[in-house]
């Protein structure tokens, strides 16, 4: 019973975090605000990593605005979906009782979105037309 217990509580505080990231997300417009942290890879270095205006682009996409959210951050399309899927899928089968905490994609997956990814990061720094466009616009 205890342990019934201490699963529901932490899937409440689990749903309640998530709810209350859209709140936040939907409600304070990224570029707007002051209490969004900025990308240190990108203040350090002068590059965009691979999640450089990802915070914008998930707040446009809610704010349904598509376009923008694809330019801010392209791979958002590749991982976001599947995120999302694996998350629903790890706090589901953990409120079962049937695994705990175990995040276990298929090795194949994981080395094609690390080379997808390794790849965008490349091609939106080169400074060089067509991929300019994937700069992530900086606010």
């Amino acid at each position: 019973m205890r342990i019934v217990l201490q699963r529901s509580l932490i899937a409440i505080l689990g749903i309640a975090s998530i709810i209350l990231g859209i709140f936040t997300l939907f409600t304070y417009f990224p570029p707007d605000t002051y209490f969004y942290v900025p990308c240190l890879f990108h203040l350090s270095t002068g590059l965009h990593c691979p999640g450089c205006g990802s915070t914008r682009a998930v707040s446009s996409f809610m704010h349904g605005d598509i376009i923008v959210g694809l330019k801010n951050n392209l791979l958002i399309i590749l991982w976001g979906p599947y995120l999302i899927y694996r998350v629903f899928i790890m706090v589901f089968s953990w409120i079962d009782g049937k695994q705990r905490f175990v995040w276990s994609p298929p090795i194949s997956t994981v080395i094609i979105f690390l080379i997808l990814t390794m790849t965008y990061t490349i091609l939106r720094n080169l400074p060089i037309e067509p991929f300019i466009s994937l700069f992530a616009p900086v606010e």
